[in-house]
Formats: C-alpha cells, structure tokens, sequence
C-alpha cells in the first residue's frame, strides 16, 4: 500500500475530528481506516497529491472558520443527541459509503424505513392488554402529526379502533390530511362518531354514480341484448367499490347510507338511487359480508331478483321464492318502503314490465281476461310498489298499493285487445304495403291510465318495442301516436326540475329505446327506404312529440345525425339520393 494515500487518509480523519470537535457532535475517530475501508475506497482518489493538498486546505479552512464564527456546538449537540450521531467510530463507514454513491440522507432514511417496518410488524401482532395499549399509545402519539412517523401511531389505533378516546376521535377528525392517511378501520370509528362527516365522505361518492354519463344510459334502456354484461359493469362501478371500502362490514355505516339514499330519493325522485341501494346490497353479498347481508331484510328478494336480472325473465322458481318473502313480511312493516326502492331500480323494474307483457299475451292467447289471471295481477302489484316507492317513504304509509281498476280493467283490456288484431294487421301488411290505415286512439280512460299509472306507461312502452323488434309497421301505426298524445297531455315540462316527473323519465327511456332500436340495420334500412315507415315513424311520432318536449327534439336530432352518418359511411350513398334528402328535410324541420 502506498504510504502517501495512507498519509491521506490520516489528513482526511485529523481534519474531520477537528471539525467534529468544533461542532461537538462525533465522538473523536481511529487516526486510520480500518484495511477493509481502505482497499474499498482506494479508487475514490484521483491523485495522492491532489488529495493531500484538498486536505491540508480543508484544515485551514477549518482553523479559519472556527476563528470567525461563533461554536455551533450548542444547536448541534442536541440533535447529534438525539439522533445518536455520537456512536463510537459510527463515521469510519463515511468514505465507503461515499465511495458507492449514497449520500447521508439515504442511508438514515433506509435505516429509518426499516426501523419503522419492524416496529410496524410488532405493532400489528403482539399481544396487547389495555395497559400495554395505553402504555404504547402514549409514547406514540407525540409523532402524530411527524409526517413519516404518524403512521405508528395510526397502525395501533386501526387494530383497536374501539379503544380511540374522544379526544383522539376529534383530533383525528378534525385534520383532513391526517384523516386521509388514516387506516380505514379509525376512520369507520370517526364517522360512527360523527355522522355529518360520514355524509360529507359519502356524498361526492354517489354523486360520481349519480352522474356518470354510462349509468344513465343504462337507466334509459328498457330493452337490454346482454343483462349479465350491464350488470357487471354497473356493479363494477368505482363507487361501488368505494362505498364496500367505507362500510367495510359495518352495519351501522351500511344502514347511515341506506338513511342517505332514501333522503335523496324522496328529495329528487331519481330511480338512480334505487339502483345505487340495489346493487350495494349485492355487492355485500358477493363480497361474502354476512354482518350486512344476514341482517338486511331484503337481502332475499334482491338475490332472487338479481338472478332475474340476468336472465330477463321471471321462472316459477324465482317467483315463489318471492312470493314466500313477502308472506314473511307484516302488512305494514318498514320494510315496505326498502323493498319499494329495489323494485324501482329501473333495470328490475324494465324486467317485471317485460315479463307483465308475456303474461299478457299469454292470458290474451289462451281467453282470459286480465283481472282473472292471478299470477299477472300479482306481477302487475309488484311492478306498481315499486313505482310507488317515493311516496310510500314520504308519507310512512308501509302497505303495498293496489293496481288501479282502471289499468287492469280497461287499459289491459284495450292492449289485449290491440294483441289479438297485431296478426291480422300482419297480413294487411304484407299483403299490401300502401294500404292506409287509421289510428287507434286509446278512449279517455286508457289515456288517463297512461297519465296516473307507470304499470300503464310501462307496458305499453314494452309493447311497442316489441313491435318494432318484430318490425311490426301496423301494430305501430296504431298505437305510437297515442304515446304523442299521452305526452302532450302533460307538456311543457322542466327536466332541469329538482324532483323528477316519473312519467317524463319514462317515455325519455322509451324515446332513448327507440331511436336507438331504428339505428340497427334492418329497422334503418326499413326506414329509410320505406315510405310507410317514414310516415309512421317520423310524420306521426317523432316529429310530433320532439316539438312536445325538448328531450325527445335532442334525442331525434342526435338519430338523425347518427343515420346520416351511417348511410354515408355505408359506401352506398350514391344510390340513396333521396335518403338523404328525407333526412336533411327532417333535420330542417327540427330546427
């Protein structure tokens, strides 16, 4: 080894000491490096020369400072103290850390890390009376608010949440950063504490459900191709998952945002709250949180309700197991209002009104008339509470409502009988595609059915789907305009309004289902090059209602746009001049 980079090293440690000494901090280092250092930094020297001269400068540098400036000793000392920078030889390790790279603050922060992993480990799994929970917490909650240290303190609270003190309680709650970075588990214990705060948490939560663009278009569609794929990525939604966070397995978190959804619901009138209340409690079901699920009284009809969903359809299976629920439940139990909500979740609701639509059909097939077939009156009374539900909450009547007279007498009765002429108006239609043929107006007492009723508003927007699936020009013809009519009957209407018009939700669902349906190949083509389908679907319904309502006037803009937009992408627009005539003539008349 060479001795004048021995020499060196020596200068390196003298000068150091004495600065240490001037500083009070380390304890006075070896004059020499142990061999092992030496041979790891020997390459950190460029020059043995160079390094003696830095050397010999840094001590007269030293000498020079220590003349003009006052002793630092009495600031550094304490912290050198309590950061025990004062070990023996703890800096004989300096120039082989320099030698790699890493600076002071690594290596304290590395040392710092680990320290606090180890401690966080003990704090998570040793046995803990209360004395030695008090015993800990109190030399921990100094760091409380220390950035990089509060988080000790707070992983001994979240493993006994129910030990929190109010004085804890508040302070917590009372610092959103600290709040924030807070296991969930002290967090749950502060908003049991303090419901307002609970409710500010939850409130952005649901209004980002409330007004995401993709949940409201799932309101709006009465007919659904792929339920299961719905129903997955609105129960996917990240609210969803928030709000399973927050509650965790909490009942009394769970049943402060049931309290929460049903004041909004009564407030606004918005079946998005009702889906939001459905889908939560099949969250919890399929998160296996039997603390809610085993206590929520409806946890039965929504997962039979759930599994009808996905299907579309209602099997005797699924409706016994419902019928057998409400037999369970007391004539004017609570629950009603809850179960009310369910029911009007607008995809549940879509449901029961498609399956009210096959029952119908069925009773109209084999001779029956509506009143006397029990299983469509029942499904009918289900369809009904649900559209029921704001009130029956509002006003704290918990009975099951029944369907009006009106609507299974009369209105059913029209419909059936609207079924029974849709194949004789088939063949008219096929057989003569020019034939004109006059609407049916529904008499005074369907039409009032069709303003007081959602039971009627629903079936007969299902009814006409269907029609225009099975591309049905006559049933159409017969029974779209009565829609038109039915709409200007309770015309203007505000939808910037705080509370929402059931009836207007509906038909903008209906008028949503619709132009989207038109926008499918067969059903475009159809209207596009059929003079018929034109008349029915734009002279007698669209145009009509869209100078009715502003909804349905942007709904049929935003279609004919889109069609426009087809049929030039399509290739074939040179031999569709007149398409394209109807739809800029349309379009003018819109605006």
């Amino acid at each position: 080894m060479p001795q004048c980079w021995v020499q060196e090293q020596q200068q390196e440690y003298l000068a150091r000491s004495r600065l240490q000494a001037a500083c009070g901090g380390y304890q006075q280092t070896p004059e020499y490096v142990a061999p092992a250092i030496v041979d790891l930094t020997r390459a950190s020297c460029s020059s043995s020369v160079a390094g003696l001269t830095f050397y010999q400068s840094s001590t007269k540098a030293v000498d020079t400072l220590d003349a003009m400036l006052p002793s630092p000793a009495p600031s550094i000392s304490p912290i050198s103290l309590q950061s025990h920078a004062g070990m023996k030889h703890v800096d004989a390790i300096y120039p082989l850390l320099d030698h790699h790279g890493k600076s002071r603050y690594e290596v304290h922060s590395s040392c710092m890390r680990a320290l606090k992993s180890k401690l966080l480990q003990r704090l998570e799994t040793a046995p803990m009376d209360n004395a030695r929970f008090d015993s800990t917490l109190e030399s921990m909650l100094p760091y409380i608010d220390v950035e990089g240290l509060q988080e000790l303190p707070l992983t001994l609270l979240g493993r006994f949440p129910d030990r929190m003190t109010k004085e804890i309680i508040d302070k917590i709650g009372g610092n959103d950063k600290l709040f924030k970075s807070a296991p969930k588990e002290v967090q749950r214990r502060i908003w049991l504490s303090n419901p307002n705060k609970f409710r500010d948490s939850v409130i952005p939560i649901v209004k980002a459900y409330r007004t995401d663009p993709d949940i409201i278009r799932m309101a709006k569609e009465i007919s659904i191709d792929q339920p299961t794929k719905v129903i997955n990525q609105r129960r996917g939604h990240p609210s969803i998952k928030q709000l399973l966070d927050i509650v965790g397995g909490s009942l009394e978190l769970y049943n402060y945002i049931g309290t929460y959804l049903r004041a909004l619901f009564i407030q606004t009138n918005d079946s998005v709250y009702c889906t939001l209340r459905f889908d939560l409690l099949m969250a919890m079901h399929e998160a296996n949180l039997e603390a809610i699920t085993k206590v929520d009284p409806c946890h039965e009809l929504v997962w039979n309700l759930d599994a009808c969903n996905r299907t579309l359809s209602m099997d005797e299976r699924r409706v016994e197991n419902i019928r057998k629920f409400f037999d369970k439940v007391s004539r004017d139990d609570p629950v009603h209002g809850d179960i009310a909500m369910i029911l009007n979740d607008p995809f549940t609701a879509n449901m029961i009104a498609s399956r009210l639509l096959v029952l119908l059909n069925e009773a109209t097939q084999n001779g029956k008339t509506a009143v006397s077939d029990t299983t469509l009156v029942w499904t009918a009374t289900m369809l009904n509470l649900g559209a029921h539900a704001r009130r029956i909450i509002q006003q704290q009547k918990f009975r099951i409502p029944k369907v009006e007279a009106n609507v299974i007498d009369k209105f059913m009765t029209t419909l059936s009988n609207c079924i029974l002429d849709d194949t004789l108006g088939q063949l008219k239609q096929d057989a003569d595609e020019n034939v004109e043929y006059e609407a049916v107006e529904f008499t005074e007492d369907n039409l009032v059915a069709l303003d007081d009723s959602e039971v009627a508003r629903k079936l007969l927007c299902h009814y006409v789907l269907d029609k225009l699936t099975h591309m049905d020009i006559h049933a159409l013809h017969r029974t779209l305009p009565n829609i038109v009519t039915s709409l200007g009957r309770n015309s203007p209407y505000d939808y910037q309004s705080v509370t929402l018009d059931s009836l207007h939700v509906t038909y903008q669902g209906f008028f949503h289902s619709v132009l989207e349906m038109l926008l499918r190949q067969q059903q475009l083509t159809k209207f596009l090059t059929n003079r018929k389908w034109q008349n029915v679907i734009m002279s007698d319904f669209l145009l009509p209602a869209a100078a009715l309502d502003s909804s349905v006037h942007e709904q049929a803009v935003s279609f004919l746009l889109e069609a426009f937009r087809l049929v030039a992408s399509s290739g074939r627009a040179g031999a569709l001049g007149d398409v394209f005539f109807n739809l800029g003539r349309w379009l003018e008349t819109l605006f």
